[in-house]
């Protein structure tokens, strides 16, 4: 694992606590991770904070509620509020350590161009394409640096 005393992701997504992403959570349990939820974007600030902004890597969804914050026509009326919120985490210099990746269900060309454009790209995944135990290994690689990041097919993916 990368030399750091944190195994922690936060993870910004409105299904946070549902059925759909328990799996997810329970392989990423079951590899020493503890995963931070946050269902609503206005306790983002306050996860980052008290936790010292320690996390290995911020997982966002991109179709969620605005929360009171975020503008509704910036969000496409919560259609994009994570890419909103992707915007601030990588403006902000004090999580510029901190790996981002995005994974939703959406397939959002203006979402996966801002991810492509960014130094480094952001890595983009759709849910529906990745098991749990694919997806906690692209963020086992991503986190550590042990290889490439890979958006490509891969006998790993869900097959459709």
């Amino acid at each position: 694992m990368a030399k750091t005393a944190s195994k922690k992701i936060l993870w910004i997504d409105d299904d946070i606590n549902r059925f759909p992403l328990m799996p997810y959570i329970d392989e990423f349990k079951e590899q020493g991770f503890t995963i931070i939820g946050v269902e609503n974007p206005d306790e983002i600030e306050e996860k980052l904070s008290s936790n010292n902004n320690d996390f290995l890597c911020i997982i966002v969804d991109i179709s969620m509620p605005l929360g009171s914050k975020i503008n509704s026509g910036e969000a496409i009326g919560g259609m994009q509020t994570g890419l909103v919120i992707l915007k601030e985490l990588v403006e902000n210099a004090n999580l510029n350590k901190i790996k981002k990746v995005v994974f939703t269900i959406t397939d959002n060309s203006k979402v996966k161009t801002y991810c492509s454009t960014q130094n480094p790209p952001i890595p983009y995944f759709q849910k529906q394409k990745y098991l749990a135990d694919a997806f906690v290994n692209e963020i086992i690689e991503i986190t550590t640096n042990q290889q490439p990041i890979k958006q490509t097919n891969n006998a790993r993916r869900k097959k459709n």
